[in-house]
């Protein structure tokens, strides 16, 4: 539920326009907005945005990594990982970079204040410049309508498993 004329949208680039106006161009100065953004869209899937959140690499290794931000649900299962990136960075580069340290791949947005690359499932499904509204709602309900096979079939198992709580708690108490 985000639309290019909703005020969190257009607050982001108010204040993205004036950190430049500023020359505010690096990634500490120009995250909080976009992490504001996302802050809002995770409310409304009862999700918060964990920001510099330490997780385990991909690969045998699998040392700790900590990303710009993840979406945790109330079952603290991540939902997306995001990575912020300044204008001056080379955000292909930088996204190889990640991916080669052992960065998630199955749904990671990658941000400059002008461009995101967006990986679902081990491939890029977005790389466009988001100095336009409606891109970057586009791609934010992209983002954050992701939803991989195993939390599908958690979230199928959560639901039967309520189903047979009364059940079970009825056997129980016979027991008793």
């Amino acid at each position: 539920k985000l639309k290019p004329t909703y005020k969190v949208v257009k607050n982001y680039y108010t204040e993205l326009d004036h950190l430049m106006q500023l020359s505010l161009f690096t990634e500490g100065a120009v995250s909080p907005t976009f992490a504001a953004l996302l802050r809002h869209c995770a409310r409304q899937f009862n999700w918060t945005l964990a920001e510099q959140f330490s997780m385990r690499a991909r690969g045998a290794a699998g040392r700790a990594i900590r990303v710009d931000g993840a979406l945790l649900d109330p079952f603290k299962l991540v939902h997306g990982v995001w990575e912020a990136k300044d204008s001056d960075d080379d955000l292909k580069r930088e996204v190889d970079r990640k991916f080669q340290a052992g960065y998630p791949q199955d749904n990671i947005l990658f941000q400059a204040p002008d461009r995101a690359i967006l990986w679902q499932d081990g491939y890029e499904v977005w790389d466009a410049d988001i100095t336009q509204p409606p891109v970057l709602v586009d791609l934010l309900q992209e983002f954050f309508a992701y939803q991989p096979p195993a939390f599908e079939q958690w979230e199928r198992a959560v639901d039967e498993f309520k189903l047979q709580v009364p059940n079970l708690a009825a056997g129980l108490l016979d027991l008793i």
